[in-house]
């Protein structure tokens, strides 16, 4: 899975895949074969050491002497933002999957983070959480059913104030 992950302010798309020599770091349209070995990485056939702090969406890397903050951006979220307005409306689902539950239910006032609705693709629970505060005024799913890339999952409506 394609992760946005916030380098320096910049977002960056970054997976991991894996074949027979091992795991590969895609960032971007480029790719570098990489391997974790307990305090050390393994980056295209360099080792450096390596230190990891997590905090939430933010992952702390001090890299052959240097730091650097990793912020992870929330798939929903960057996607909304990016096409502004209305767009932040309309909850869409980041991959494909089935619903396993629904803790926003019509009506619901909603504040920006607050989940919507978890889902699993893949034996991964995700939980879809609210980019502003807003109104719940559909969700567009039950527990148990199927949802493809980009379905609509829950809209949202602003809030009266």
């Amino acid at each position: 899975m394609q992760h946005r992950i916030a380098i320096e302010d910049i977002v960056h798309r970054v997976w991991l895949s894996r074949d027979a020599r091992g795991h590969s770091l895609h960032l971007g349209d480029a790719q570098w074969p990489v391997a974790l070995e307990g305090g050390t990485l393994r980056f295209d056939g360099k080792a450096v050491p390596v230190a990891v702090a997590i905090d939430g969406d933010r992952v702390f890397v001090h890299l052959d002497g240097t730091a650097h903050e990793l912020v992870y951006q929330n798939p929903i979220a960057f996607h909304a933002a990016e096409a502004g307005g209305p767009a932040e409306d309309a909850i869409r689902a980041p991959m494909p999957g089935s619903v396993i539950a629904t803790p926003a239910v019509e009506g619901d006032e909603v504040a920006a983070g607050d989940t919507l609705i978890v889902i699993e693709s893949m034996k991964l629970e995700t939980a879809v959480k609210a980019p502003r505060d807003g109104t719940v005024e559909a969700v567009r799913f039950a527990v148990g059913q199927s949802f493809e890339r980009d379905a609509v999952l829950v809209t949202l409506v602003p809030q009266e104030g």
